[in-house]
């Protein structure tokens, strides 16, 4: 079997929770190494170590939260799964980056109750600011998702500008692990009609330079891409959707946003977000 290092961050609610059902999943085909890590979160300049800060710092209630993690995580650890915990102070996506990092994790799992409306402009999810700064493809669970193995995997990309990159290898191994179909779509906008047989030609491309064999490929119309792949999903049995992001920042991201993003927030299946260099 083939050997899959996860990340799993949790603060031990039910939506953080979720994430053990996709880790289940995947340890049934996948040697699995699970890293569970609990961020207790601590601005910049508390966890600087700032002497002037000292009376500021409640210690006790660090030291409290730390010791009801370590409860969370003792009866975690008799669940049977074969887990790490960690627990760490700081900012929480700088924790998540450093330990991916540390840890050496192939893959990020989340929970994620989305963000919806005034909200998700302003600030978005946790989740939206884990996949827009990690470099590892992140899967993230809304409450009610249906979480099974997967059959047919959606991959949603901008085949015109493909890219490659080490990530696509994970998807790829999961859909040969389990037997998968990946189905290549392109959300088909007013006016690219006229352009089908080249959109097909790039999809078949994409499936080559990336050495896919077992695929089929869809053309949806929709004026919005989120939503075209929100409506080909009711439409189709898909048991994982993959989509690229951008990872942009700034003044950037404020301008154009992310799709993968926005799914995020509003995708009824798993979805797994990753980039192309």
């Amino acid at each position: 079997m083939k050997n899959l290092t996860i990340l799993i961050p949790i603060d031990f609610s039910p939506v953080s929770r979720q994430a053990f059902l996709m880790a289940d999943i995947l340890s049934q085909k996948f040697t699995v190494k699970i890293h569970l890590l609990h961020v207790i979160e601590a601005s910049e300049s508390i966890i600087s170590g700032n002497p002037d800060l000292a009376e500021a710092i409640d210690v006790s209630a660090f030291k409290k939260k730390k010791e009801e993690a370590l409860i969370q995580f003792n009866s975690l650890n008799n669940e049977g799964r074969n887990l790490e915990s960690h627990i760490k102070t700081g900012l929480l996506t700088d924790q998540i980056h450093l330990a991916e990092i540390e840890f050496g994790a192939d893959l990020v799992i989340m929970g994620t109750k989305g963000a919806d409306g005034f909200m998700e402009l302003i600030s978005g999810s946790e989740a939206q600011h884990v996949v827009r700064y990690l470099d590892v493809p992140v899967i993230t669970i809304r409450p009610g998702t249906p979480v099974t193995e997967f059959k047919n995997i959606l991959l949603v990309a901008d085949f015109e500008h493909s890219g490659k990159d080490i990530q696509i290898n994970l998807i790829k191994n999961i859909a040969e692990t389990f037997g998968s179909t990946i189905h290549l779509l392109q959300i088909l906008k007013e006016g690219d009609e006229r352009y089908v047989d080249q959109i097909q030609a790039q999809m078949r491309f994409f499936a080559e330079q990336h050495h896919i064999e077992r695929f089929e490929m869809h053309l949806y119309r929709d004026h919005q891409i989120t939503k075209g792949v929100s409506n080909f999903n009711k439409e189709a049995e898909m048991d994982l959707v993959c989509i690229k992001t951008h990872g942009r920042k700034g003044i950037s991201h404020l301008l154009f946003g992310s799709i993968a993003e926005r799914l995020v927030n509003h995708c009824q299946k798993p979805l797994l977000t990753f980039k192309l260099k």
